[in-house]
């Protein structure tokens, strides 16, 4: 519950702590209007961001840009800057801190099927303090097959400090970690056990590897009766190569990664991870983990 209501309480502290900080500026005897002394709809405007923040795709990534080129190219917009520059600067100050703060809150913990049994880890050393998240990762290995029909699954809850509503967040998200790289983090637990268990020509190197995009489809569909599942959801898949064993620029194809996401109000993208070696049979017949995603889904 915390996740739906922190990230509004605290924009909107942060337009309280404006409007104090400058009454208390002022001399004695003038007074701060809070409902103009923001300039010509600086509180409405102010009241609209944080309401588009939880229905737009990409909340403040789009949502900032869009308010700072309109001010700038209305002269309307430019006077009233120079005019209110103190309190307008001093609210965008505070609302970035505040977007800031709201990554660092809890997130609920990650879905957990109780088909896959308890995982054999809960936790992710290796992944980054921001925006916060939980990680489980199990390993499956059937038995009387070989080790490259292994499989690495793991179920993350991730918060996303810009956009509190699930409009288009997956696809967002998945933009902004390919981007910044910030999938690596994550992975590295699952390819140290991909190097434990799989027979491989070298070994694996976390900080010689290589997520590199497969083109495919941005969603896929779910459907099973048994679980009541019919969703359409966001995929990704990717090859995962490493740089340290093979000679070419994109070295050597030892895997393949499924990234199943959903997102929820409050601002929170649920992310199941399955990591494939080669090999695996799965990677021909069964690409996109159906068992696992429906199991995951319906948890």
């Amino acid at each position: 519950m915390i996740g739906y209501i922190l990230p509004t309480f605290l924009l909107g502290l942060s337009i309280v702590f404006v409007v104090v900080f400058e009454h208390r500026r002022l001399d004695e005897g003038e007074d701060f209007d809070w409902k103009t002394g923001f300039g010509p709809f600086g509180i409405e405007a102010l009241i609209f961001t944080m309401v588009l923040l939880w229905l737009l795709p990409g909340g403040i990534l789009l949502i900032g840009p869009v308010m700072l080129i309109l001010s700038v190219l209305s002269p309307a917009g430019r006077l009233a800057w120079q005019e209110y520059k103190r309190p307008r600067v001093v609210v965008s100050i505070a609302f970035a801190m505040m977007l800031f703060v709201g990554g660092f809150t809890p997130t609920s913990p990650p879905p957990s099927p109780s088909e896959w049994g308890q995982p054999l880890f809960t936790e992710n050393p290796n992944a980054p303090l921001y925006p916060a998240g939980e990680q489980y990762t199990w390993l499956e290995l059937p038995e009387q097959l070989g080790d490259t029909d292994l499989e690495i699954i793991q179920s993350l809850t991730l918060r996303l400090p810009f956009q509190y509503g699930p409009l288009g967040a997956e696809a967002t998200a998945f933009q902004l970690a390919s981007m910044l790289n910030m999938e690596q983090g994550r992975l590295n637990q699952a390819i140290e056990l991909l190097d434990q268990k799989v027979s491989l020509p070298g070994s694996l190197d976390v900080d010689e590897m290589l997520l590199l995009s497969i083109p495919a489809d941005p969603t896929h569909h779910y459907v099973s009766s048994e679980n009541s599942i019919d969703e359409v959801v966001s995929v990704r898949l990717y090859e995962l190569r490493s740089l340290s064993i093979g000679t070419s620029e994109n070295g050597l194809k030892v895997g393949e990664v499924l990234c199943v996401a959903t997102s929820n109000w409050g601002g929170e993208l649920e992310v199941l991870v399955v990591v494939r070696p080669v090999g695996h049979t799965g990677i021909s017949n069964d690409r996109y983990a159906y068992s696992l995603a429906v199991d995951w889904l319906s948890a």
